[in-house]
């Protein structure tokens, strides 16, 4: 599980809610990887370490 900017809401004036970070798996990660240009990542950041993280886009668990 990797630490992933996503695109977000991007009418807020936020940048944290306009590019959220979030906790993404690596299967969400290759399956956006395969949209090409309509992936939801924006790009993808460090390894998560947080065993109670929960990928943001398929609500999967660290151990999963």
């Amino acid at each position: 599980m990797k630490q992933c900017m996503l695109w977000g809401d991007l009418s807020s004036d936020r940048a944290s809610e306009q590019y959220p970070e979030e906790p993404v798996c690596t299967g969400c990660i290759k399956d956006e990887e395969a949209r090409g240009e309509d992936s939801r990542i924006v790009s993808v950041g460090d390894l998560v370490t947080d065993p109670e993280a929960v990928c943001a886009l398929c609500d999967c668990g660290f151990d999963d």
